[in-house]
């Protein structure tokens, strides 16, 4: 379900998950641009990614951080596809599915 925001007199679909971070306003034709433009991997190599970079983390804040941006981008990137999804039709747009982060 998409939560809309007041900006200006317009309203505005908050594709931000529950988190206090900071937000940015982007265009809808370009943010539908951007995650089509994102690389297509499949769960291993999002695993294998993730692995990598709470390898790389020297201490428990930098784990931490790593993993609420992982996270973060995920839930992201599949309320945004989900919410834009009636808006994309078959032909020129493909359907990559949803990574469910609920378990993690």
């Amino acid at each position: 379900m998409a939560n809309y925001v007041n900006i200006n007199g317009n309203q505005v679909i908050d594709l931000t998950p529950d988190y206090n971070r900071p937000l940015a306003l982007v265009d809808l034709q370009v943010l539908n641009k951007l995650t089509e433009l994102l690389p297509k991997a499949d769960f291993g190599g999002i695993r294998h990614g993730l692995r990598e970079r709470i390898m790389n983390t020297q201490d428990l804040a930098q784990l931490v951080e790593t993993c609420e941006d992982f996270i973060s981008f995920h839930r992201s990137v599949n309320l945004i596809r989900e919410i834009c999804q009636g808006d994309m039709t078959e032909e020129s747009h493909e359907s990559v599915g949803k990574v469910d982060l609920g378990e993690l």
